[in-house]
């Protein structure tokens, strides 16, 4: 029985795509992603999250406690379909 590609059996080199070969894995390819997220306290309604090397903040609009620093959960999550 074969087994999927994970994140470690495919190439980290930059614009080399699995998804470019002749033949695509027998069977598929898995995708792991590994994020933390926390409420930052004292802070009202931000919220940091961190996946590998990466952070970033979200915030709530003022009507529902927040400051609005930052973009809401809601308009991340909107962002993500887009790209």
């Amino acid at each position: 029985m074969a087994v999927p590609l994970g994140n470690d059996d495919l190439s980290d080199k930059p614009g080399e795509r699995v998804i470019d070969k002749s033949e695509l894995p027998e069977a598929g390819i898995t995708n792991e992603n590994d994020v933390h997220t926390e409420t930052l306290s004292g802070n009202m309604q931000l919220k940091r999250g961190t996946s590998g090397k990466f952070e970033v903040f979200c915030d709530e609009p003022a009507r529902i406690g927040g400051t609005d620093t930052y973009p809401s959960p809601m308009a991340y999550l909107a962002m993500s379909i887009g790209f």
